[in-house]
């Protein structure tokens, strides 16, 4: 059977239900309120009888006060029966009236009191009986329907967060396409090469120039001059490439007084530390051509770097939404079957959906 036949079927078992549940309410109520007549004539007695003379005056009282409260809480409470399905919300209540105001009215009152007290008993019963065939009476409540249509909504959800995992797999595959294009592509691998190429020589020349003028710090340092020039000298040797005319000054005003070993450097300096700082200065501004034109490339670089990492935890975060979905979607399949299989156990057929 298909589910619309097996769901219309079951609104039909729930209809007759229904009609006979109404039939059923109708007849425990009539037979309640014979009941219940009974019990409020027993009240008017009980609320009627003389306390004998022979009781303590002070118990005397106190039965009269309890009495006063038990009658008119048990005749409010008995007020408020409509119907049988009421008789649940009092039960509580006559529990509580027992404990609360019938210890001493059982001292002088007992025979009508548990008169009372058994009619209550048969309404409670009566309750039970009634609760009793009504479960039978009532079908199962059947959620297949709206389970069915969560299922759907589910599996469209799902179908449209992976139609949009599969749009970021492939933004991520184009960006690592551009990425790789990008960083192979003849001019920047030049310049790249360009750039590595000039500082090592950049270095290799600065090295060598420190290394050579360097040598000259130990005699500057014990001559002890009160020179601006010596002191810059003698904390960075690199002084003598970044202000290579005021160092030649410098070694022009003290070369005759530095010692012998150190003229062969002396010499050096003076006929090369202009050209070779000349020609750092040259290799440092091509650096810097280099450096600009590489910049715009390593921008770009960064730039996919930055969105490829971004669309990275997109998918992850997708990947695990789409995860969550379908755990949640078993749970409400599990809960689908379910739902069919009390159906079928309620109309009798197999049901194919």
């Amino acid at each position: 059977m298909k589910l619309r036949e097996a769901l219309h079927k079951y609104e039909e078992i729930q209809k007759r239900s229904k009609k006979e549940m109404a039939k059923l309410l109708q007849e425990y109520t009539k037979r309640i309120e014979h009941m219940i007549l009974d019990i409020l004539k027993l009240l008017q007695q009980l609320n009627e009888k003389e306390i004998p003379k022979e009781v303590d005056p002070r118990l005397a009282r106190i039965v009269k006060m309890e009495r006063e409260t038990y009658v008119r809480a048990l005749q409010n409470m008995l007020g408020k029966i409509q119907d049988i399905k009421d008789v649940e919300k009092i039960l509580p209540e006559i529990s509580r009236l027992h404990v609360a105001h019938g210890r001493h009215l059982l001292l002088i009152f007992e025979k009508d009191v548990y008169k009372i007290n058994n009619l209550l008993k048969s309404l409670s019963n009566e309750y039970a009986k009634y609760v009793s065939e009504i479960e039978k009476l009532q079908p199962k409540e059947i959620m297949a329907e709206k389970l069915l249509k969560e299922v759907e909504d589910f599996k469209k959800h799902i179908h449209e967060e992976e139609q949009n995992l599969k749009d970021l797999v492939e933004m991520l595959s184009e960006l690592n396409e551009r990425k790789k294009k990008l960083e192979e592509s003849s001019e920047f691998i030049v310049l790249r090469e360009n750039e590595r190429e000039l500082k090592k020589e950049i270095s290799r020349e600065e090295l060598n120039l420190r290394s050579k003028v360097s040598k000259l710090q130990k005699p500057i340092k014990r001559m002890r001059l009160p020179d601006n020039r010596a002191r810059e000298f003698l904390k960075d040797s690199g002084y003598a490439l970044e202000h290579p005319h005021e160092f030649l000054e410098l070694l022009e005003e003290i070369s005759d007084k530095l010692d012998k070993k150190y003229q062969n450097t002396v010499e050096w300096a003076k006929k090369n530390i202009s050209t070779k700082t000349q020609k750092l200065k040259e290799l440092k501004r091509q650096l810097t051509e280099v450096e600009i034109e590489l910049s715009h490339f390593k921008a770009e670089e960064e730039s996919l770097h930055k969105s490829i990492d971004e669309l990275k935890q997109k998918i992850n975060k997708k990947e695990e939404k789409i995860k969550a979905l379908k755990e949640e979607l078993q749970k409400i399949e599990k809960q689908l079957e379910e739902s069919l299989s009390e159906l079928e156990k309620i109309i009798g057929e197999k049901i194919d959906y």
